[in-house]
């Protein structure tokens, strides 16, 4: 009798429409992202590059959005509309761990001062000039007046840069290595710092400012960003360390690595969340420290398949989230009698990057040798490469319920205009500006080795994927070993260029780190001796 009832045949229409809502509305992601990606990829092969897929999904986020608002779907809505939860467990989580996981070593490196003096100074600065900005605006009376607190908070989350499209083009064009470690470094460091600077300054909401509040705010900030950056360390730490001494890669259980992989970094954000801190530094700073200690003690197989796992995933869910930012315009409650502010917003975003980029350019300049100064036209680069995103979108949806007298309405809008527009316009004319500064001609002889390298890497990892499905087992393992070779000789010439050399070569690589690529190496060169 109970199978009956609840089959189909026995449900009203109404009750057999609404069941099927989930499904259908699943299927129209489905259709979009599956669009999304062979549009971006037909767009590539003619060279068009004054749309790419972030703004392809976008446009056709909102063109869904509009279908469903025009047909008035309300389940449609409640299943593809953004959930903030979602955002921040589910589709964050591998974005920011494949951010730190695929670093290009040698140039983040070299420049890794020039890069967190934009990411921590720079958002900083960003921050109080947009908030202060917005502040003065609505106290002159040319768009709302907010509490000085609630426009700082506002400075926070809309510095969070997401310049997705503009790497897109510095990959299609080969910009210089060097502008390309700048602008990613920034945007990895700049996710953490922003969502860690709104929610010291939301715990802030409501207090008069007084000396005392801002000396604990500092703490507060340097107490999370601290407590997150560890626990992402001792996730790293504990992965090497079990795959060191558990000596899974020697039994070939690759599937149970890369399992145990893809687990610690989850690890490490769930535990930093549930302790109040910052789950993105925390998985940040595991995908640096486990490529660095973990990796060399995996099979070349595991490796492989776990990057390769990320990349899907991280892909994936960045356009997805472009798609609800698309979807949201329609869906969301706006308000749309706020376009001065989102005007005044746009000005303040953009004269907020000049007091972040150039500042700290000449600073970095002053520490520089003549040779390894950043060029002006690089300078120019940058300030145009301040595209907002995905963690300012999230961070905007979140103000709504965070913040008191409808302030995060108005700023979820401004928000919104604020993406399309740096995402459509500054994005789509990214190639017209790198061609007007002549950067993308401009390939000094180290970027140009730098860039033969990666060509290189990418095509031993296509042969390497040949090799596997071709079941060429022999030289699939040997290719495999020359990877592995490869990776570990990258980490000592990082780890020789850094301060804590020393103590990294002589007590913390050989604790964490496995030596089998050594004694391979000294195997290899052992059988080269006997054939000779």
């Amino acid at each position: 009798m109970n199978l009956i009832a609840s089959s189909p045949l026995s449900q009203s229409p109404t009750e057999q429409e609404a069941s099927n809502v989930p499904s259908l509305s699943i299927l129209l992601q489905t259709i979009v992202l599956g669009s999304t990606f062979v549009t971006g990829h037909i767009m590539r092969r003619k060279n068009i590059l004054i749309l790419h897929e972030a703004g392809i999904a976008l446009l056709l986020g909102v063109v869904v959005g509009l279908m469903i608002r025009f047909v008035g779907e309300q389940g449609f809505g409640s299943w593809i509309n953004f959930n903030n939860n979602f955002f921040f467990y589910v589709l964050l989580p591998p974005i920011i761990f494949e951010s730190g996981w695929s670093l290009k070593p040698s140039h983040f490196f070299s420049n890794f001062g020039a890069i967190c003096t934009f990411a921590f100074l720079g958002t900083l600065m960003s921050t109080f000039v947009v908030g202060t900005l917005l502040w003065v605006f609505g106290f002159l009376g040319w768009t709302y007046a907010m509490p000085f607190l609630v426009s700082l908070t506002f400075g926070a989350l809309i510095s969070a840069t997401d310049p997705v499209t503009v790497l897109a083009i510095f990959n299609e064009l080969q910009v210089d290595a060097d502008l390309y470690a700048y602008v990613f470094g920034e945007s990895v460091l700049n996710d953490a710092v922003a969502i860690v600077t709104y929610r010291t300054l939301l715990s802030f909401v409501g207090v008069p400012i007084t000396g005392q509040l801002v000396l604990d705010a500092f703490v507060y900030f340097i107490g999370i960003f601290v407590g997150s950056l560890l626990i992402g360390i001792l996730a790293a730490i504990t992965s090497a360390l079990l795959f060191k001494y558990g000596h899974l890669q020697e039994e070939k259980l690759t599937t149970l690595e890369s399992c145990l992989v893809v687990l610690f970094p989850y690890a490490s954000y769930m535990l930093a969340d549930g302790l109040d801190l910052s789950g993105i530094v925390a998985i940040l700073f595991a995908g640096i420290a486990m490529k660095y200690y973990t990796a060399p003690n995996l099979s070349p197989e595991a490796i492989q398949v776990t990057t390769s796992f990320f990349q899907m995933l991280a892909k994936l869910s960045e356009t997805f989230v472009f798609i609800y930012m698309g979807v949201a315009l329609f869906l969301e409650q706006q308000s749309w009698h706020s376009f001065g502010f989102t005007f005044f917003t746009v000005i303040s975003c953009l004269i907020a990057r000049i007091a972040n980029v150039y500042p700290c350019s000449w600073l970095t300049n002053l520490r520089r040798p003549p040779s390894r100064k950043i060029p002006i036209r690089f300078q120019h680069a940058l300030w145009f490469s301040g595209l907002r995103g995905a963690m300012a979108f999230a961070l905007a949806l979140q103000s709504v319920s965070d913040l008191p007298n409808g302030y995060g309405q108005i700023y979820l809008t401004s928000t919104l205009f604020t993406i399309f527009f740096t995402v459509l316009f500054i994005g789509g004319s990214t190639p017209q500006l790198l061609k007007y500064l002549d950067i993308e001609c401009h390939v000094v002889k180290d970027d140009a080795n730098a860039q033969l390298i990666e060509n290189e890497e990418d095509n031993e990892d296509l042969e390497l994927e040949n090799l596997h499905s071709s079941g060429d087992e022999s030289k699939f393992k040997n290719m495999a070993n020359k990877q592995k070779l490869m990776l570990q000789k990258k980490i000592r010439q990082i780890q020789e260029t850094t301060s804590f050399a020393t103590l990294d070569k002589k007590y913390i690589k050989p604790f964490l780190a496995s030596n089998v690529q050594d004694e391979m190496k000294i195997g290899d060169l052992k059988d080269a001796n006997m054939k000779e």
